[in-house]
């Protein structure tokens, strides 16, 4: 009969969000988990399998919260805005000096499984779609000048997302951040 788990697995994957983040797949061992968790390595083995799994999870409960950062119940330029409030926020506190998790991984070339691969895919297109949904309403409200199409500031706005995230990753203050953002929008000639 196999023995009891001695941790709280849900406390673990937390633990493993923050330490993935901050280090990469590639640079953290299952030593320096096990180590960080207070778990002998075979018990961290024995609960999820292999390092890309811990990763996985980690990663799936980074997407949890950061997906909150997308809901809203404005629309248009307005829930815009509220998404960029919410990366700033993030950006500027649990990402000051880490940026966000997922942008981090899509500047990596250390995505260890196929599975992790779609599930950043998607959460791309999920990130796109948002835009491109609320761009639309905000041409619909004549937020959007027609000069600019839908499609660039789709672009423009994921760009803007990953910048976020660097200027974090840079440790640029909340302050250039929200201009950068700003910046971005003038671009769009959005009015926020």
């Amino acid at each position: 009969m196999p023995r009891p788990r001695s941790f709280d697995t849900d406390a673990v994957i937390e633990q493993l969000c923050d330490y993935f983040w901050e280090h990469g797949y590639s640079a953290t061992s299952l030593d320096e988990l096990a180590q960080l968790l207070g778990v002998k390595r075979g018990s961290l083995f024995n609960a999820f399998g292999s390092k890309e799994v811990l990763f996985y999870a980690a990663f799936e409960r980074y997407e949890q919260k950061f997906k909150l950062a997308f809901e809203t119940d404005k629309s248009g330029v307005n829930a815009i805005a509220n998404y960029f409030h919410n990366a700033i926020e993030i950006a500027s506190t649990k990402g000051m000096g880490r940026g966000c998790f997922l942008v981090n991984l899509l500047m990596s070339a250390e995505i260890p499984t196929p599975e992790l691969q779609q599930a950043i895919d998607l959460d791309v297109i999920f990130i796109k779609d948002f835009f491109h949904k609320h761009l639309e309403l905000a041409r619909l409200d004549g937020q959007l000048p027609p000069p600019i199409s839908i499609s660039a500031g789709v672009d423009v706005l994921f760009s803007a997302t990953i910048g976020v995230f660097a200027l974090a990753r840079m440790r640029a203050t909340p302050m250039m951040i929200q201009e950068f953002v700003k910046n971005n929008f003038r671009g769009l000639f959005l009015k926020v």
